[in-house]
């Protein structure tokens, strides 16, 4: 199944390029979750062994990208655990299927997806990791499978506040306001693919932020992911209302349909366009379970890109809480890692 033992073998040239700075072997492979669909997948093992082996990570990016844009993360996450990352499908070189255009019906698709990797890669249980769309599908996937998830970790995650017409004293960014009003219509990167050679440089116009926060380059594989069909684009377009908000929000079931038992970590970037209270209003909800939030300074809403030393040190330390049973409600807290107002 593995294709490789390099990452520099067995990536593609637009996304190799943002990965030139690590030092570390990675195993590919493209895992198949039906007889025409595959989830591009990478696999870091650990540096140190342990005994008992440490439960792995598993991660999931978010909109409009695949796992490369945790590169400056992966280096860093496998000390002692293996690490997992994959392409949700619909999205990076994962497979373009087809979703309903049913909200509902399209989220149980991801986490059918998400479930038949696990399966293929043979994992009992794990800590879980998902960025903006990508903490909502982890959390779906979680309310589903309980046993599966020892541990949520979700980095400013996408669709949990109830939709409201404002955000309160938050000021959304241009390409967020100009996207709003495109999304009542369009998928959110089809101007990308109209552009045609064009793209790129259309990216970089109205989104020069994630080229200071990435690289250049990693633009170029932005841009060669969402150049393709897009079927999980469309997925995200019919479960959004507009941009920001979620037509199933999560803070409207958490409270009833996850487990308890499940503890919870909270990233928020402080600067960041989404709302950010998502973490306290979780906390509320489950008084029971253990939420830890953190909200990290001088960073928005790739938090993982903009303080990648401070991001590590955060999901390192949740991980070890999990490794030392240190993860009960008694543990948890709001941490200022972070707080200032910038």
């Amino acid at each position: 199944m593995f294709l490789g033992t390099s990452l520099k073998d067995t990536l593609s040239t637009p996304d190799r390029s943002p990965f030139t700075a690590l030092t570390t072997d990675f195993r590919t492979t493209f895992v198949p979750i039906s007889p025409k669909a595959i989830l591009r997948t990478i696999v870091l093992d650990p540096v140190e062994s342990t005994e008992p082996e440490r439960l792995p990570l598993v991660m999931i990016p978010g909109f409009g990208g695949g796992f490369v844009q945790y590169y400056k993360n992966l280096d860093h996450l496998h000390t002692n655990r293996r690490v997992y990352a994959f392409d949700l499908p619909g999205f990076g070189r994962s497979t373009r299927i087809s979703f309903s255009s049913d909200a509902e019906k399209a989220e149980e698709e991801f986490v059918a997806a998400i479930e038949k990797w696990r399966e293929e890669m043979g994992l009992e249980e794990f800590i879980f990791l998902g960025h903006s769309l990508g903490a909502f599908l982890s959390c779906a996937y979680a309310m589903k499978y309980p046993s599966r998830v020892r541990h949520l970790i979700l980095v400013d995650p996408w669709g949990f506040p109830v939709y409201a017409n404002h955000q309160g004293d938050k000021k959304m960014p241009f390409w967020a306001v100009l996207a709003t009003s495109f999304l009542t219509v369009f998928n959110p990167l089809a101007p990308v693919r109209w552009a045609g050679p064009f793209g790129p440089l259309l990216m970089n116009r109205f989104r020069p932020d994630l080229a200071r926060k990435f690289s250049e380059p990693f633009m170029d594989y932005v841009y060669h992911c969402n150049a393709q069909n897009p079927t999980g684009e469309t997925a995200f377009f019919y479960m959004q209302i507009p941009f920001g908000w979620a037509r199933r929000p999560m803070l409207e079931r958490l409270g009833s349909d996850l487990d308890t038992r499940i503890p919870m970590t909270f990233l928020h970037g402080v600067r960041s366009w989404l709302d950010n209270s998502s973490g306290e209003k979780v906390r509320e909800c489950r008084p029971d379970s253990y939420t830890d939030v953190h909200y990290v300074r001088r960073a928005g809403h790739h938090v993982h890109a903009e303080q990648p030393q401070m991001f590590n040190k955060i999901v390192k330390e949740a991980c070890a809480r999990v490794d030392e049973s240190r993860d009960s409600p008694a543990d948890c807290r709001t941490r200022a890692d972070s707080m200032p107002a910038s």
